[in-house]
């Protein structure tokens, strides 16, 4: 059991770095950046560990889902998923190019369509995206891992899928903490404005989703000789990023790096809530306000 939780959190760690969706990491790191630049970095790491996880549900859910279709039979899955990575792709190249902008594109509605869904589900809606690029490339990862959960146990038991979920959350926590601290580095070094920031994030993400979408388009194509050179070294890195997660060393940085980032969030949870219950409330605020400055009647 221990070799069967190890491998699936293996599993999961280097699914986040597979060649279809590995564009989506800066983005999703440009977007740790940019997102509540003008908080306090207590308060940033807290929401970076909790976008990580919200991230990381997303991802894991399109496979839970997509292994269902397929364990269900159906076969339609397969050619659909060419589009899918089209038109994933191309709403997402639309989001980043709205952000750049900073505007309505007109003649584009789409793009305010995207932008409401990215900004009601969040992180959530981002890991959905990724695991919607990426689950060509790692749905057979994840279904050897429910596989083996499977053989083990004799049925599919939720160990290595929550190890699973649990090394793909450690790389995306991790990734999310260092757009975090580096964004509020910058903003304190640089005195720039969070726009310049979100500008960035929507030219990574435009940079995405324009490499998602050329990545499944050249199936259509036939000349696709520039395309098959960037995504083979896309692959190049995402391969070398993958046997460096794998390694010994690569694990015990993340489960280290992925426990300290949740303590040190957890901490400092506690230490806001407790500061909160500290002050006096609005209520009480007004009230001594309010008695303190009331006239004394003459007799």
């Amino acid at each position: 059991m221990n070799s069967l939780i190890l491998y699936s959190f293996t599993a999961g760690a280097v699914s986040t770095v597979n060649p279809c969706g590995f564009a989506l990491l800066p983005a999703w790191y440009a977007r740790g950046m940019s997102v509540h630049a003008d908080r306090p970095v207590a308060e940033r790491l807290v929401r970076a560990v909790l976008a990580g996880v919200a991230v990381s549900l997303g991802f894991v859910v399109i496979f839970v889902i997509a292994g269902v279709i397929l364990a269900s039979g159906a076969s339609w899955l397969g050619p659909a998923l060419p589009w899918i990575g089209i038109t994933l792709g191309l709403g997402l190249a639309l989001v980043g190019a709205h952000w750049v902008v900073g505007a309505r594109l007109p003649g584009l509605p789409v793009v305010d369509v995207c932008r409401r869904v990215n900004t009601k589900y969040g992180a959530f809606g981002f890991g959905l995206s990724y695991g919607l690029a990426s689950i060509s490339c790692t749905l057979p990862i994840f279904m050897s891992v429910a596989g083996l959960t499977f053989l083990v146990g004799s049925e599919v038991s939720p160990v290595g899928i929550t190890a699973f979920l649990a090394g793909a959350t450690s790389v995306l926590i991790l990734v999310s903490i260092l757009g975090t601290v580096t964004g509020a580095g910058v903003v304190r070094a640089a005195q720039v404005r969070a726009g310049l920031l979100r500008r960035l994030t929507g030219g990574l993400t435009f940079l995405a989703g324009l490499y998602i979408a050329l990545y499944w388009g050249r199936l259509f194509f036939d000349n696709t000789i520039m395309v098959d050179e960037i995504a083979n070294n896309v692959g190049g890195y995402a391969s070398s990023a993958a046997t460096l997660l794998s390694s010994r060393l690569g694990i015990a940085v993340l489960l280290g790096g992925a426990l300290l980032a949740m303590g040190l969030a957890w901490t400092l949870f506690l230490q806001g809530r407790r500061r909160n219950a500290d002050r006096p409330s609005m209520t009480e605020t007004r009230s001594i306000t309010n008695t303190g400055a009331q006239p004394r009647r003459k007799p």
